[in-house]
């Protein structure tokens, strides 16, 4: 066991050390510059309300990424800058909660933070949009480091009694069910559950704000705009809810089996200390919670895809409490996890459904590093921003980017012989051109 430690210990830090190392070419992209335009065109309260009339009911997420700053960063610092400070704070937030609830020393809570970013890492099913495009970590990687900041404020109030660490409480809450529709019904499972377990003032308090923010959210004018109605016979349509629903939850689970015997090995301590505090239908009932966002993605038809990891990774931890419980002996099978992250990734599926592939990314990391040029990528999307700024002429015919990485966010524009994509809407409206098209 110790052994498994310490070559994680290392994965984590070299895996760390390595994204960084990719954030340092990372530029802005699509939504960036459509916020921004936005924001430019409405002020931040119109861009805000004009999403949330028009967009959907992200409330928080969306008002967060019309701050976004592309016309003010020439230099491209924040897109370089922004991944790594989420990262340190994640695994700093992780540090914070497992000296909270566990009472390690920093340094070995610090240790934890890392490890436990590995595994969040390797689960992402879309690293790239979730990790390096500003817009989308604002949408689903911040909400998650504000799910810790909410878990260590809830334990200090459990702690101390201390009404500051409830309404910050209160206030995360708020935010959190405004952040993302997934990591909204995931919350409110949890304050639900929470509610049975421990009747108070305060849990009933927290549970009516989750409410109204989760109504604020789900009830977006915006929301009824972008819902497709089915076309499909009432029983076509709920086959093909069911079938969703059962595909997702098959790639969730399978995914993170492969993956628990060696999460069970490196967080087998913390396991074990909370599976003395609860009972096996507790964890149980914890665990399902996983499957309310599953049936409403199920519900909108709406298969695996960036979105899906916030799931993956409350699975993750309530499923490892049921295993601790019944199956702890898979821990000396963590050899082959190891070995399993770092496989390539599968391609079984076509490209409509490429997301369903297995994929770790610790192997498109390496090669990231290693393989790409990504410095000639930095300054391919350099060049095309500098032509587009500075040409006169209102329609423009730009080169393909020719270097395109597999970990940083990228989506080209349509060519010349090809449909318009929102890529070269959105670069029109933020340069105010006619006409921008690839060769």
């Amino acid at each position: 066991m110790k052994l498994a430690k310490n070559i994680l210990v290392f994965l984590s830090i070299l895996l760390y050390i390595g994204l960084i190392y990719i954030a340092f070419f990372n530029v802005y992209q699509t939504d960036d510059y459509i916020y921004s335009y936005g924001t430019k065109k409405l002020g931040i309260i119109g861009n805000s309300l004009d999403f949330y009339k028009n967009w959907g009911g992200r409330y928080f997420g969306y008002t967060i990424n019309t701050l976004n700053p592309v016309s003010n960063d020439p230099e491209n610092i924040l897109p370089k800058v922004y991944p790594a400070l989420l990262f340190s704070i994640f695994i700093g937030i992780s540090a914070l909660n497992f000296k909270q609830y566990f009472k390690y020393s920093l340094s070995e809570s610090l240790l934890k933070g890392f490890l436990l970013f590995f595994f969040y890492t390797v689960i992402l099913v879309s690293l790239p949009e979730h990790f390096y495009w500003i817009t989308g970590s604002n949408i689903y990687f911040l909400p998650v480091i504000l799910s810790g900041i909410l878990l260590y404020s809830y334990g200090k109030f459990q702690e101390s009694g201390k009404k500051i660490w409830f309404f910050l409480s209160a206030i995360f809450v708020a935010v959190i069910m405004g952040s993302n529709e997934i990591l909204a019904l995931l919350l409110l499972g949890v304050l639900i559950v929470l509610n049975f377990q421990i009747k108070s003032k305060e849990n009933r308090i927290l549970l009516i704000v989750g409410l109204i923010g989760l109504l604020l959210s789900f009830l977006a004018p915006g929301n009824f705009k972008r819902l497709a109605d089915s076309t499909d016979v009432f029983y076509i349509k709920w086959l093909k809810r069911i079938g969703i629903f059962g595909a997702n939850s098959i790639y969730i689970s399978f995914k993170i089996i492969l993956i628990l015997p060696l999460f069970l090995t490196i967080f087998g301590k913390e396991l074990k200390g909370i599976i003395e505090k609860i009972s096996f239908k507790k964890a149980i009932l914890i665990w399902l919670i996983s499957f309310v966002p599953l049936l409403f993605t199920g519900y909108i038809l709406n298969t695996i895809g960036r979105q899906f990891e916030n799931i993956i990774f409350f699975y993750l931890l309530t499923f490892s409490l049921v295993m601790m419980f019944r199956f702890e002996k898979i821990r000396k099978f963590w050899w082959i996890s190891i070995i399993i992250v770092f496989l390539p990734e599968t391609h079984i599926f076509p490209e409509k459904y490429a997301n369903f592939n297995i994929d770790f990314n610790v192997n498109n990391i390496f090669k990231e590093i290693f393989l790409t040029d990504l410095k000639t990528y930095d300054q391919e999307i350099e060049n095309r921003i500098y032509t587009i700024k500075n040409s006169k002429e209102d329609s423009l015919i730009l080169d393909k980017i020719k270097t395109v990485p597999k970990v940083l966010y990228f989506d080209e524009m349509s060519s010349v012989h090809e449909d318009k994509k929102y890529v070269n809407d959105q670069l029109q409206k933020y340069f105010d051109k006619k006409y921008i098209r690839t060769k």
